[in-house]
């Protein structure tokens, strides 16, 4: 009879670790993190390219200049895993503006990113 119990614990057992391994996890994706944006000054309307890490499409959907006194989407260019070139708008107003990035997410959000462009 101790057997059959054990046996039948068993069972359960397995068949809980196959139902856990078998659920679907949702899969945690890479943060983008931007480092570094060339050249740190432009004028509005000219090119910069930021770099850092998990700046692919499969992460990044759109991206934004933002200051204090609002959010301007700039045009992405070129976009890889390590780098985005984009252009600043040219109705930029001149200023200091920290990088603002869209994820591509079942809930998109918004990140502001540590890298920063003086537009002249």
């Amino acid at each position: 009879m101790r057997i059959f119990k054990l046996a039948a614990v068993a069972l359960v057992l397995m068949g809980s670790v196959k139902l856990a391994v078998s659920a679907k996890d949702p899969t945690v994706l890479p943060t983008p993190v931007m480092r570094a944006v060339t050249p740190e000054t432009v004028k509005a309307g000219e090119t910069a390219t930021v770099s850092g890490e998990f700046l692919d499409k499969s992460r990044v959907a759109d991206l934004f200049l933002t200051n204090a006194q609002g959010d301007v989407k700039v045009e992405i260019l070129e976009q890889s895993d390590s780098a985005i070139k984009f252009r600043v708008p040219a109705k930029a107003a001149s200023g200091r503006y920290n990088l603002l990035v869209l994820l591509v997410d079942i809930e998109p959000k918004l990140i502001e990113e540590p890298a920063r462009l003086t537009v002249e």
